[in-house]
C-alpha cells in the first residue's frame, strides 16, 4: 500500500442508495489519485444517528448494498473500507466491510467499545480484532471508541499492523479525540492511522469532522477541517521511516516493561 484516501462528508440519514452513491463519487476521486484503499466515515451506508431504524436497514456482508460497494471498488479498482449496520441472526453489529480493489469480500470487523448507552442498546458488541492483508499491507481495523483505548491499537500492532484504518462518528464535544488521542495512538504504536469522520449535524449530534492520517511520528500527514466534506489523500511513510518509527516504539515498549 502506497497511498490512502479518507472521506469526510454527511450521510444521508436512512438512505442507502444516496450514501452508495456518494462512496461511488468518493472511491472514483480516490482512485482518479491514485490511492490504494478509501476509507469511509462509521455506519455510511445508513447514516449514524438513525436509532431503531439501524435493525431495519442492517444487512449480512452478501447483502445487495454490500454487493453493490464491492462492485464500486472493483469498477474503480480502489480498495473499500466502509461503515454499516451487520445482520447476523437475531444480532444487529456496528461493523466496518473491506472490500479490495478486485471487488472481492476481505473481512468485515464488529467494533468492540460499544460508546454510551444508545449504541450498547442498538448493537452486540463484537469480539474480535482484525488483521487483513490489503494493497500489500498489513491493516487493522477500528471503530471509532475502538481507538480510544491504548491497548486496541497495541494490540493490533503487536499482531504485525502497519496502518490501522478508522471509520468513526465522533461528535462534540470530543474534540480533542481526533487531533490528540489518535496521534497519541499513532505514535506510541509507531503505526499509521487513517480516520474517516462524518461532518456537520445529524439530528441531535454535531459531529467534529476533523479527519486526519496520522504517521508513524505521530505527526499528521493531512487533517480536514470541522465542518466541510472533504477527500483527504496521504502517501505512507517510506519503509526506511517505518523501520526507524518501529525501533523507536519497541524501545519504547521495552521501557515500560522493565
Amino acid at each position: 500500500m502506497r497511498r490512502v484516501a479518507v472521506y469526510q462528508g454527511s450521510a444521508a440519514r436512512g438512505d442507502k442508495k444516496a450514501n452508495l452513491a456518494t462512496t461511488a463519487q468518493a472511491a472514483q476521486a480516490a482512485s482518479a489519485l491514485e490511492s490504494d484503499v478509501l476509507v469511509l466515515p462509521e455506519m455510511f451506508l445508513t447514516g449514524y444517528n438513525i436509532g431503531l431504524l439501524a435493525h431495519q436497514l442492517a444487512e449480512t456482508p452478501d447483502g445487495p448494498s454490500l454487493t453493490e460497494i464491492g462492485k464500486i471498488a472493483r469498477r474503480t479498482h480502489c480498495a473499500l473500507v466502509v461503515g454499516f449496520p451487520e445482520r447476523n441472526g437475531t444480532n444487529t453489529y456496528n461493523s466496518a466491510v473491506v472490500f479490495d480493489a478486485r471487488g472481492a469480500l476481505v473481512s468485515v470487523y464488529r467494533k468492540i467499545q460499544l460508546f454510551g448507552p444508545e449504541e450498547k442498546k442498538l448493537f452486540s458488541p463484537g469480539e474480535e480484532l482484525v488483521i487483513v492483508d490489503l494493497a500489500g499491507c498489513r491493516v487493522g481495523l477500528a471503530i471509532c471508541y475502538d481507538i480510544e483505548f491504548p491497548e486496541t491499537a497495541r494490540e493490533l500492532k503487536r499482531r504485525g499492523a502497519e496502518i490501522v484504518l478508522v471509520p468513526t462518528a465522533n461528535m462534540t464535544p470530543y474534540w480533542e479525540i481526533p487531533t490528540t488521542l489518535v496521534r497519541a495512538r499513532a505514535l506510541e504504536n509507531a503505526i499509521t492511522v487513517a480516520y474517516a469522520n462524518h461532518c456537520g449535524q445529524d439530528g441531535n449530534l454535531d459531529y467534529t469532522g476533523l479527519s486526519g492520517i496520522t504517521g508513524p511520528d505521530g505527526i499528521d500527514l493531512v487533517r480536514a477541517g470541522p465542518n466541510t466534506s472533504a477527500l483527504l489523500i496521504a502517501d505512507l511513510p517510506s519503509a526506511e521511516g517505518l523501520t526507524l518509527s518501529t525501533q523507536l516504539a519497541d524501545l519504547r515498549l521495552g521501557e515500560l516493561q522493565m
